[in-house]
């Protein structure tokens, strides 16, 4: 004779398996579901100053106006370049006294690049793609054909 056997569902089985729906549950939300990067369709449109103080000449100068501008950490497109200009590279180093000096190195640039970009404002500066930027924020960019290191230097409203 064979038995059958019961199954039996007690509260503590209810909680495991409900810890285990809401832990798969999270990490699909954060995997799968979360923030979309560039995903910006609605705000106003803002003028994004970035100031790149040393870049090397040969990247500099493949930027052009039109290019399009994304946030190399984050993959959160920024925008298309309005303008460029460059000056003469920005470094510092100590002199024979100790005391900080500015200076060029030849070879290279600064670079401010413009542009313009759609997003959403919050008490400190704008939203794009749900990643949050300010001015001095540092990253990485790529624009056009180039990638800069640089910071923000200006957001305004357009």
């Amino acid at each position: 004779m064979s038995e059958k056997k019961k199954i039996r569902f007690n509260v503590i089985d209810a909680i495991v398996l409900v810890v285990i729906l809401a832990v798969v549950a999270f990490v699909g939300i954060k995997l799968f579901g979360g923030e979309v990067a560039g995903n910006s369709a609605s705000g106003n449109y803002y003028t994004v100053t970035y100031y790149i103080e040393e870049s090397p000449s040969f990247a500099a100068e493949n930027i052009e106006v039109g290019s399009s501008v994304s946030d190399e950490g984050k993959n959160v497109p920024l925008g298309k370049v309005t303008a460029v200009e460059l000056g003469e590279s920005v470094m510092f180093a100590a002199n024979d006294e100790g005391k900080m000096i500015k200076s060029g190195k030849e070879g290279y640039n600064s670079v401010t690049l413009t542009t313009e970009v759609q997003g959403a404002e919050f008490d400190h500066g704008i939203e794009v793609g749900n990643v949050k930027y300010v001015v001095g924020h540092t990253m990485t960019l790529y624009a056009g054909k180039a990638k800069l290191y640089g910071r923000i230097a200006s957001i305004e409203k357009k």
